[in-house]
């Protein structure tokens, strides 16, 4: 049972609605499994990868408390575990029966909220399962069903229940949550949207005919125009061989009839012609429909967004011993749902800045005349094809003049660049790996790590970040960025005939550059150049003569670059396509997108321009850990679990017991975050996708720098032979899910 000790009223309605979305997720990837195999029984991976999901999902009910989805999950592993060892034959009919029972749980969990017909679900599902027992001729493998409760109204797929009499269906509304299939990310979307898509496409059928209709009267023209020039050619032939001049005037006025018929066909052409192009361009604007319906369709507003940074503030300012308050604003504002997802960590990290660098004590306020609880503030807007994303504070705002004098003494900075350079230099410099804004460092402000990789991520998004600051008032980040990851404005040009693309938020303008330069000047400095002639050039073809050249000057991650072209195309809208496998693993590109004749075009990576631009500054830079300085904060945490619930849930327990909490959804991602910041503790699961926990762990301990980080597992499979395993890899503690903040501690606390 949950305790008010695990998660207060609002982190569990929240942890509970992510639940629900991810028992959708799992329970729609063991439906598309059944039904998938049909007759013929599923393969040993496919069974295998079923009861993990389900697994997976009984650990997150238990640690939420939801112990009839605890129950149902376990009913359906066992029946998916008899199938898998062959106590129970797959045919067409259990397949069938299978996921009804799956349609079962997903309409129990759907009515989580109403207690009544949520127990109905459960016992239906119960008296299904014990159905697939009895169909399999072993009913002593089945877990027996409860007593009947009292009759309640039951599912809406097709099994009414007799209520006071009257056969009942309760009808249950779909859910608009689209879940992944077998790992394949599926999105969210309002019926209303794919009802205007749908109209748009009903559009396009009439474009279509239309065109149809033009194409097959220009065919007819052809022929006809085709007949009428072989005619003038015979008229021809006869008015050369005419003997007299009665017959050369009688051939002559066939000729001129012969003309009238070809004015009047090519004003028929003309007409059509005009035409054709007048419902191309309706075309045009409906295909424009289209494309900006299925935009819709990949978007969300930021309220979902500022929701989950509120909870983040909250835990961060408890942690610090600081209050704070979040306001909002432009909260219907929408944007692409993977750009918000990816906006996420950056905006928390700013948060985290914003309250250890920005936010002061409630007596240092007092002192300076400002309300005890300090402010940060998040709005979004949009700005024709960008959003705008302003994260501000009312704090200690950011001193130029200091961090003059501490680049100068740490010698980052000469004094006399430090002389020259502006306000706002000083202020970009901030950006810079490793540089902080306070003299000390701790574990929540990540040892002046972050802002670097904030940068980082993104002018990965196609955008750009801004930094304004004003001292003991506060400061403000503002970010640009694409509303769409998927479609964005770009600028074209060409290189040895082909066309690339760049996106156009890293493009400051258009030059041109003399033959030989190596640097340009820009606005504050020489930047280097690239030439891409060079960079793209076939190894087999002769060396380009040198020439003035017309060059696009970049800005990535604060640094500045020319790239000098053989053509400025221009800006254009383009459909960011994904790379192939066989150019994903080339450095130089992005992406890639479609001309309209159908050529494929490469989207430059401007963070491989500028790595070719500045070979000796490497893009992150990270310090060397060093030992944690006395300090309240337990220090930071890695939560790694395939569960999104079960990650919330453990970054709850663990912030309120003053720890930092980043998230992984695997193995694989959890290394590359270890390679990248240093880790107090590991808090990972055992089953995972890509790579498991025991895989994690040895990978920890084999690296110098992470040998040592303390690891506890949480998992549903506490056998054991894997609790033997986790004491040979050094593990400090094995917890059995569910998990609860009682048991997560004790696990901290053993040594």
């Amino acid at each position: 049972m949950v305790s008010d000790a695990d998660f207060d009223a609002d982190e569990l309605a929240m942890l509970r609605q992510l639940f629900r979305d991810e028992a959708h997720e799992a329970l729609e990837a063991v439906t598309a499994r059944a039904l998938s195999a049909g007759a013929g029984a599923p393969s040993a991976d496919s069974l295998t990868e079923m009861m993990r999901v389900t697994h997976t999902l009984k650990g997150s009910a238990g640690t939420l408390g939801l112990d009839d989805m605890v129950d149902l999950a376990h009913r359906l592993e066992t029946a998916l575990d008899q199938v898998r060892t062959g106590q129970l034959a797959w045919t067409a009919r259990v397949g069938d029966q299978i996921v009804e029972i799956v349609d079962g749980v997903r309409a129990h969990v759907d009515a989580m909220n109403e207690p009544i017909a949520a127990a109905s679900f459960a016992d239906h599902v119960r008296a299904l399962l014990e159905r697939l027992a009895e169909s399999s001729g072993d009913r002593t493998r089945a877990t027996p069903a409860p007593a009947p409760r009292p009759a309640r109204p039951t599912l809406s797929d097709g099994v009414p229940r007799v209520v006071d009499g009257a056969d009942t269906t309760l009808s249950i509304t779909p859910s608009t949550d689209l879940p992944a299939v077998d790992g394949r990310p599926l999105l969210r979307v309002e019926a209303e949207r794919i009802d205007a898509l749908m109209s748009s496409t009903g559009e396009l059928l009439f474009d279509r005919t239309r065109i149809e209709r033009r194409v097959q009267l220009l065919r007819t023209l052809a022929r006809d125009l085709g007949r009428t020039r072989q005619a003038l050619r015979e008229e021809v032939g006869q008015l050369r061989a005419a003997a007299t001049d009665a017959a050369r005037v009688a051939l002559e006025e066939r000729l001129r009839q012969v003309e009238a018929g070809l004015a009047g066909q090519a004003t028929q052409l003309a007409q059509t012609t005009a035409a054709l192009l007048d419902e191309t361009e309706a075309l045009r604007h409906t295909i424009g429909d289209i494309q900006r319906g299925l935009l819709r369709t990949r978007m969300q507003t930021s309220r979902a967004l500022f929701a989950h940074l509120a909870r983040s503030l909250r835990a961060i300012s408890r942690s610090a011993g600081v209050r704070v308050e979040l306001r909002t604003s432009g909260d219907d504002t929408e944007f692409d749902k993977a750009l918000a997802e990816q906006l996420t960590d950056p905006l928390v990290q700013l948060l985290r800045n914003a309250v250890v660098h920005g936010i002061e004590t409630p007596d240092e306020r007092i002192a300076r005349g400002k309300p005890q609880v300090g402010t940060v503030r998040v709005a979004a807007r949009h700005d024709g094809n960008l959003v705008l994303v302003e994260l501000s504070d009312d704090g200690n705002g950011i001193d130029p003049r200091k961090l003059r004098e501490r680049f100068v003494a740490t010698g980052r900075w000469t004094a006399a660049r430090a002389e020259l350079a502006s306000d706002d230099d000083v202020l970009a410099a901030i950006f810079e790996p490793g540089v902080s804004s306070r003299d000390d460092a701790d574990e929540l402000s990540g040892r002046g790590i972050g802002l670097d990789l904030v940068r980082e991520t993104i002018a990965r998004l196609g955008g750009e970040i801004r930094l304004t600051s004003s001292p003991g008032r506060g400061t403000t980040f503002t970010m640009r960025l694409p509303v769409s990851t998927a479609v964005t404005q770009a600028m074209l040009f060409k290189v040895h005939g082909q066309v690339y693309a760049l996106p156009q938020v890293h493009v400051v303008e258009t030059t041109s550059v003399e033959a030989d330069a190596t640097t340009v000047a820009g606005r504050h400095e020489q930047l280097p150049v690239v030439r891409l002639e060079q960079v793209l050039s076939d190894p087999t073809s002769p060396p380009a003569e040198p020439q003035r050249r017309a060059g696009v000057v970049v800005t990535y991650a604060g640094k500045g670059l020319v790239c000098t072209v053989d053509k400025v195309v221009g800006p254009r809208e383009i459909v960011v396509r994904p790379l192939g496998p066989l150019l994903a693993p080339l450095p130089l590109y992005a992406g890639a997108t479609i001309s309209g004749s159908g050529k494929v075009q490469l989207i430059l990576d401007p963070a491989a321009l500028v790595r070719l631009a500045y070979p000796g500054s490497p893009m992150i830079d990270l310090p060397s850990p060093s030992a944690p300085s006395p300090q309240t904060l337990a220090g930071r945490a890695l939560v790694v679990d395939d569960s999104r619930a079960i990650r919330e849930a453990l970054t709850a327990m663990l912030s309120r017991e003053g720890w930092i909490v980043d998230v992984a959804e695997d193995g694989a991602r959890a290394v590359q975050m270890a390679q990248q910041l240093r880790y107090d503790l590991v808090v990972t699961d055992l089953e995972m996708p890509r790579l498991g926990g025991f895989e994690l762990i040895g990978r920890l301990r084999e690296n110098r720098t992470t040998a040592a980080t303390a690891v506890v597992i949480v998992t549903s499979r506490a056998s054991p032979e894997n609790r033997r395993r986790a004491r040979d890899l050094g593990v400090r503690a094995l917890v059995a899910k569910p998990i609860t903040r009682r048991k997560l501690l004790e696990a901290l606390a053993a040594r």
